[in-house]
């Protein structure tokens, strides 16, 4: 079963556009994917919505097994990510440190990133997930492209 990694930036554009009252079908498809562990983020990701305004942390706080606690292996792969790419994300700063966290656990479990993100334009920007991705061998794709793969219809 393939396994898809979100980012923080999926499920912001998921809490703005597809409200779960509204969207009914869609988060029942959602709940299913996370409860057949087929959608996955790092826990990093949660806390980065948690700090976020739009209430998405407590929402997806509930999620069972939704969220993958930072272990050993997580860790290193972040190591790895993080010498391979290292201004990917500045751990100290409050924006984009679950970046290195999203690419290692879909590196350690052969996923596939969900990203709204874009690669960097030219050499001297700061590198972001595609690029990461690509540098390390790891497929993403953006959020129509998820919808199209997994088959979901909204």
């Amino acid at each position: 079963m393939p396994v898809y990694v979100l980012d923080s930036s999926i499920w912001i554009r998921i809490g703005r556009n597809h409200p779960p009252d509204i969207f009914v079908k869609f988060w029942e498809q959602l709940d299913a994917s996370i409860a057949n562990r087929e959608i996955l983020s790092p826990e990093e990701v949660l806390y980065e919505l948690e700090r976020g305004t739009d209430d998405l942390g407590p929402l997806l706080r509930g999620k069972q097994g939704l969220f993958v606690p930072l272990d050993e292996a997580l860790m290193v792969a972040v190591s790895a990510v993080m010498v391979s790419c290292p201004d990917l994300a500045d751990l100290d700063a409050e924006r984009n440190r679950a970046d290195p966290f999203v690419v290692a656990l879909a590196r350690i479990r052969q996923g596939t990133v969900a990203t709204e993100e874009r690669p960097r334009r030219g050499r001297t920007g700061r590198p972001r997930i595609p690029d990461a991705c690509t540098q390390l061998g790891v497929q993403y794709m953006d959020w129509f492209g998820f919808l199209r793969v997994i088959g979901w219809r909204l």
